[in-house]
């Protein structure tokens, strides 16, 4: 539990982006070309967030890198499958 309060404002943070990308994506549901805008905007700020919260805190790797650039890939592929199979 000390390991995730110490990080707590890096969650919160990762939290608002993903809060402030669902709305955006409900809210902008009429339109498909917003909504992809959306969810690359939500890729690469993910990607952002992790390497910023592991340089500051366990030592930034590339393999973390990579991990965090394939979590962004895989989402935004399934998004984007949804948004555009409709």
């Amino acid at each position: 539990m000390r390991h995730f309060t110490r990080h707590l404002s890096h969650y919160l943070s990762l939290t608002g982006l993903l809060l402030v990308a669902l709305v955006g994506l409900i809210v902008f549901k009429y339109d498909p070309t917003f909504q992809t805008a959306i969810v690359i905007s939500l890729g690469i700020s993910f990607v952002i967030w992790g390497v910023v919260h592991h340089w500051l805190h366990e030592g930034l790797k590339i393999r973390l890198i990579l991990e965090y650039l394939g979590v962004a890939a895989f989402g935004m592929a399934i998004l984007l499958a949804l948004i555009w199979s409709v």
